[in-house]
């Protein structure tokens, strides 16, 4: 009788760390799962970090050349403004001097003088959308598709 209580113990014993075992895989199969979904996540969301670093990158970019066009501008207009004042005091020193150039002529000297901003690393075209080209540019500023 001690012989089959024994037996029936240890056979309660080994029924049940069976069903632990299997519990513990269940587990560990579902944890796997779970690190191939976050390691695709992540993935994912470098991927998308990579694409916004780029466009900001290059926004950046465009954004400069903007602001260096905006200073040239900026530059020709005090130009214009002070020939203007200089006009307006030889005119009032001297009425019978001729003038050599009108500002309007000026003006459109100066902006037709205007240069591209011209990049060795970054082609100076204008795209479809009204952006900067992104492409490497070649020893004229322009990409290979843009004519460099």
């Amino acid at each position: 009788m001690k012989k089959i209580l024994f037996a029936l113990i240890i056979l309660f014993i080994s029924i049940d760390s069976y069903a632990q075992k299997a519990d513990v895989r269940v587990e560990i199969f579902d944890l796997k799962e779970d690190v191939k979904k976050l390691q695709s996540e992540n993935q994912r969301l470098s991927n998308d970090l990579s694409i916004s670093s780029t466009k900001y990158e290059n926004r950046i970019l465009d954004l400069g050349a903007k602001i260096e066009d905006l200073k040239f501008e900026l530059n020709v207009l005090k130009r214009i403004v002070e020939q203007y004042r200089n006009s307006i005091s030889n005119n009032s020193n001297s009425t019978s001097s001729p003038k050599t150039a009108t500002t309007e002529e000026t003006v459109v000297e100066k902006t037709e003088a205007k240069p591209k901003p011209q990049s060795s690393s970054q082609c100076s075209a204008t795209t479809k959308k009204g952006t900067r080209c992104s492409r490497s540019a070649r020893s004229n500023g322009l990409c290979w598709q843009h004519g460099g």
